[in-house]
């Protein structure tokens, strides 16, 4: 029996292949953007998303698509870059911050914590501050 793909078949597989390049396409982005906004190397960044740096190539020149995981780590990124620049009037007191001990992370520097890949705790002072939580 031959099996034919219906026409409804097709834009399912359509609409999977744009996800699959809008998801590439927007982890590229981050890894830049984490370059750019954090002073982060390459290394660094597989680091922060627990991957080889052979994978994270495959990230950046959009070969492969990430893990659930790996977005999240990359959303995590993107909303810390947000809030810098909500927070801070420009760009490098916001970088400042980054390479200075905060009280509210026990005296720990937020760009330590991020290469370890522990987002959470920089991106819950910086949502507080932003919220007015430690005014």
């Amino acid at each position: 029996m031959i099996e034919t793909r219906t026409h409804k078949d097709r834009g399912i597989e359509m609409a999977l292949t744009l996800v699959d390049q809008l998801e590439r396409q927007s982890a590229h982005q981050a890894i830049e953007g984490a370059r750019e906004d954090f002073g982060l190397s390459y290394e660094d960044i597989a680091d922060v998303l627990d991957v080889d740096r052979r994978t994270l190539y495959r990230y950046r020149k959009e070969m492969n698509t990430p893990s659930k995981e790996v977005r999240n780590q990359l959303d995590t990124l993107r909303h810390i870059s947000h809030l810098l620049d909500m927070i801070f009037i420009n760009r490098d007191d916001g970088l400042s911050w980054l390479y200075t001990p905060v009280p509210l992370l026990q005296g720990r520097r937020p760009i330590d914590l991020i290469r370890k890949g522990e987002l959470d705790e920089v991106l819950s002072v910086l949502a507080g501050d932003y919220s007015g939580a430690f005014v």
